[in-house]
């Protein structure tokens, strides 16, 4: 029952109650056909009501509004009848059947010290007199970003595009020996046609767990044993709806921006070093230095961001193919 139907009920239940305190089956005796009365009166004056309320003419006050509230229920009865009948499915169960179809993103690796930077100037005793104050190296910042960069590239190669390709299975964990693996230690994966894939088993007592870790790997794969070959697993690719493929799109750009959010953190970790430097904060380090290194940081910054919205415009191309 819907929530309306549900107050609908209770507003009924609470004038039904006012009704039977104040209306008496003499009141009753007024009705123009009281054989076909859909209100009866038993032993203990409690008024019951019946479904239809087509024959009451004269009612008290409180009796009519109740007539009114049977027939809202009656009507709200019959609209929801029609609703199941046509089957259309509301936009939020439609929203959940295209969540259910797109694939789990991976998360990409997180290492937090990617955007600490030392600047040597917070050492003690002997290390102190040893190591002097110095700038980011742009290369080493570089290096960092891309980093994120192939992380960003590897999670995408997970991730279904127009056509299924091995890396789609390959990194699929699988509980094999007393120990986990990824599928590539298995089996062979081989792209039969762009709706059907074969993994061919290195040994086909590992079948069974190679097809149970696609089933569970949350791809919404349904992978079948070979009926001929007991070592070989077949997985149907079915083709993912434009709006399936229009979510995994939304997805990928998420994951871009986590990603373009870690390489500012490199930057503003590496410019926060070079900061002090432009304050005078660094011995030994001149202020032209710092300011020649902080314009080189920013160039590294736009080209790597360059590079991963260019990864992005790839995959998502790859994606909306036909």
């Amino acid at each position: 029952m819907s929530s309306t139907m549900r107050k609908a009920t209770t507003l009924l239940l609470r004038r039904t109650s006012q009704f039977r305190t104040s209306t008496t089956a003499a009141s009753l005796s007024t009705w123009n056909n009281p054989t076909s009365s859909p209100l009866t009166v038993n032993s203990k004056d409690t008024i019951i009501a019946a479904p239809c309320i087509g024959n009451v003419r004269h009612m008290s006050r409180k009796g009519s509004k109740m007539g009114h509230h049977l027939e809202t229920i009656e009507n709200l009865g019959v609209q929801e009848r029609r609703k199941k009948k046509k089957g259309g499915a509301s936009p939020a169960a439609s929203v959940a059947a295209v969540e259910e179809e797109v694939q789990d993103m991976p998360e990409m690796e997180q290492d937090e010290f990617e955007s600490t930077f030392d600047d040597n100037n917070n050492k003690e005793g002997d290390d102190k007199e040893d190591a002097l104050p110095t700038l980011p190296d742009p290369n080493d910042v570089k290096q960092r970003m891309l980093k994120v960069v192939t992380h960003l590239e590897n999670s995408f190669r997970a991730i279904r595009g127009s056509e299924p390709t091995p890396e789609l299975f390959e990194v699929i964990p699988v509980s094999a020996y007393d120990s986990t693996m990824p599928l590539s230690s298995l089996a062979q994966v081989v792209i039969s046609t762009p709706t059907r894939v074969l993994l061919n088993c290195f040994d086909p007592s590992t079948a069974p767990a190679v097809r149970d870790a696609v089933r569970d790997s949350g791809k919404n794969l349904n992978p079948m044993m070979d009926e001929n070959d007991k070592g070989t697993i077949v997985v149907p690719m079915p083709r993912p709806s434009a709006e399936t493929r229009a979510s995994v799109v939304k997805q990928l750009g998420k994951q871009t921006e986590v990603a373009k959010q870690r390489v500012r953190r490199i930057r503003r970790g590496a410019q926060d070093v070079v900061k002090k430097g432009k304050d005078g904060k660094l011995e030994g380090i001149s202020k032209d230095d710092a300011f020649r290194v902080g314009k080189e940081i920013d160039g590294v910054t736009e080209e790597v961001g360059g590079v991963l919205d260019g990864i992005l415009k790839k995959k998502t191309e790859d994606v909306m193919a036909i």
